[in-house]
Formats: structure tokens, sequence, C-alpha cells
């Protein structure tokens, strides 16, 4: 074995080993990336969940005051129209 192929040795362990250790990290935040995204999902799916409950009990709520107006305004043109044919 000559020095040369010694040294050619070295020299390819070393890259692959540059290689690895930046690859590495990259991975592992990519991993935790890719988890915090999918947490992120899970949030925006329950708070789209809490929204569209939220909407539907307004909704209700303002239809039952749009009843309970509209049988007072009926009252009240009862009421007026009764008192001037008096």
């Amino acid at each position: 074995m000559t020095w040369d192929i010694v040294a050619g040795i070295v020299l390819l362990a070393g890259f692959i080993i540059t290689i690895v250790k930046t690859i590495i990290p990259l991975t592992n935040a990519l991993t935790r990336l890719t988890e915090r995204i999918d947490s992120l999902a899970e949030q925006v799916d329950t708070l789209d969940e809490k929204k569209t409950e939220a909407h539907k009990r307004l909704w209700s709520h303002n239809e039952n005051q749009d009843a309970m107006l509209q049988n007072h305004e009926r009252r009240l043109h009862e009421l007026d129209g009764k008192w001037y044919s008096q």
C-alpha cells in the first residue's frame, strides 16, 4: 500500500464524515419541523370546529331574537290598531 492510497482513504473518510455530520442535524431539524406543522394543523382543525360551533350558537341566538322581535312588533301593531280604532 502506498501513501497515495492511504491519503485517498483518509480524504474519502473525512469527506464522508463531513457530509454525514451536515446531513444528520438537517434531518433532525426537518423532523422537528414536520412534527410542529402536524401539531399546528391539528390545532387549526380544532379551532375551525370550535369556530363552527360558535357560529351555530350565534345564529341560533340571532334567530331566537328575530322571532321575539317579530312577535313584539306584531303585538305592538295589534295594540296600535286597537287604540286607533276606538
